[in-house]
């Protein structure tokens, strides 16, 4: 039996950038396409889950609301931490602040 809580958390500290996401989510697609117009997508880890049966979709979107707070699709963490979902990139974009945040979290060089 899997141990979704502790994958979770050996996931956030595997990886710098780790995107929780599903392909069959229109805000992944966004994410997605923001992070590949950026140059980007190559550093971002994407956990989709898109394509697992629903039971275990739910066990890893509760993991991730238990380990970090949030089970939202899709979130960005950094360095283990929340950073934003969508929401978070649509605010930035829209005020021409994404290039800055990502440089200033070591996304874009």
């Amino acid at each position: 039996m899997v141990d979704y809580n502790s994958e979770v958390k050996k996931m956030l500290a595997a990886h710098k950038f780790l995107l929780f996401s599903a392909s069959w989510c229109p805000d992944c697609r966004y994410a997605n396409a923001v992070f590949k117009k950026l140059g980007v997508l190559g550093e971002i880890h994407d956990f989709d889950i898109g394509s697992l049966p629903t039971k275990d979709q739910q066990e890893w979107r509760s993991a991730f609301q238990k380990v970090t707070g949030s089970r939202n699709l899709p979130t960005l963490y950094v360095n283990g931490s929340f950073w934003g979902t969508e929401d978070h990139l649509h605010r930035l974009e829209s005020t021409d602040a994404l290039e800055k945040e990502f440089s200033k979290i070591g996304l874009l060089k």
